[in-house]
């Protein structure tokens, strides 16, 4: 993969959500989450491909979660998936360096991040626990029962 190509798609994620409201929140989640998927995927030593995959799945998991807003006025996992799908899609489009089945496995992740099935079936468990733990550091879902608040 080519040296720059995780941190183009980084760049992007981040100018995508210096437009959004909650700019700030969004970008320090995101950071957080890829920083975690990062730590976590090179320990458990995936291969460098690999790694720089779940890295830039982590960039974009949650680009779905400003269209969902506005078009459902909620970021559930259903609405941010379904909006980050389509997005994905369409962002895969203008990268070239990455083939058409890492592509397609970026677009069924940030479709599915926040689904127990796809991740056993896709492979990005260290995406799935940085989100977490992330998600559980910010207040997001409740420390008592965080795996109840999943998408099943």
């Amino acid at each position: 993969m080519e040296w720059d190509c995780k941190d183009k798609l980084a760049l992007r994620v981040i100018e995508y959500y210096t437009q959004q409201e909650q700019a700030e929140k969004q970008i320090i989640h995101t950071q957080a989450v890829a920083n975690y998927t990062r730590l976590i995927a090179v320990e458990e030593k995936l291969g460098e491909q690999t790694v720089d995959l779940m890295e830039m799945a982590a960039w974009m998991h949650d680009i779905g979660c400003p269209s969902a807003s506005l078009k459902y006025g909620s970021t559930l996992p259903e609405y941010q998936q379904k909006e980050g799908r389509i997005i994905a899609v369409d962002w895969m489009k203008n990268i070239h360096c990455l083939t058409p089945d890492e592509k397609q496995w970026l677009v069924d992740v940030v479709g599915s991040h926040h689904q127990f099935r796809a991740v056993r079936e896709l492979r990005f468990e260290p995406l799935f626990e940085s989100d977490l733990i992330v998600n559980l550091l910010e207040g997001y879902y409740p420390k008592e029962k965080p795996v109840t608040c999943m998408i099943p």
